[in-house]
């Protein structure tokens, strides 16, 4: 084997590694949101939410940026007319939290909301390339967005484009 062909296997092993602690922590978020949602303790809610925005989201925000980076686009096989539809609901996404107010969410959200407008006004590619452009992107958006308590436009966006590209 060679080292090029031993590096692809180290990087699938690592995907499959970072899918299977992604599946995890989305399940415990889950659970930890059941929970919230069924209790009537306030000092329990807050601390579970406390758990979530301290430990569970900047774990998802870190793996899913991971995993996204390492992803291979060349396999990513969408259709221009899933790309599209998915990239109007990212635009709208998008546009849904820069109108709140600014002081609401992390600096570092601003620069990642102008990177991807950036990347999604590029009229040379097609709407699949410019999907495939914006996915490492999208998974730290939607973490600060749960975090914002906003309507989860960005968040439902992001799971229907990761079922459409690991399908």
């Amino acid at each position: 084997m060679r080292e090029g062909e031993k590096f692809l296997m180290s990087d699938r092993q690592r995907l499959a590694d970072l899918e299977e602690l992604l599946d995890l922590l989305y399940e415990k978020l889950n659970s930890f949101e059941r929970y919230l949602i069924i209790t009537a303790n306030t000092p329990a809610k807050f601390e579970l939410k406390q758990r979530i925005k301290r430990e569970i989201l900047p774990d998802i925000r870190r793996y899913e940026a991971e995993y996204w980076e390492l992803y291979p686009t060349e396999t990513i096989v969408i259709s221009d007319e899933d790309a599209e539809t998915q990239l109007i609901q990212l635009e709208q996404a998008v546009e849904c939290i820069q109108h709140i107010p600014s002081t609401s969410y992390p600096p570092q959200l601003v620069s990642l909301l102008q990177d991807i407008r950036a990347k999604l006004e590029n009229l040379d590619k097609s709407a699949s390339a410019k999907l495939k452009i914006v996915l490492p992107l999208i998974p730290a958006i939607t973490s600060y967005e749960l975090e914002m308590d906003t309507e989860g436009l960005m968040y439902k966006t992001w799971s229907v484009i990761k079922r459409l590209v690991r399908r």
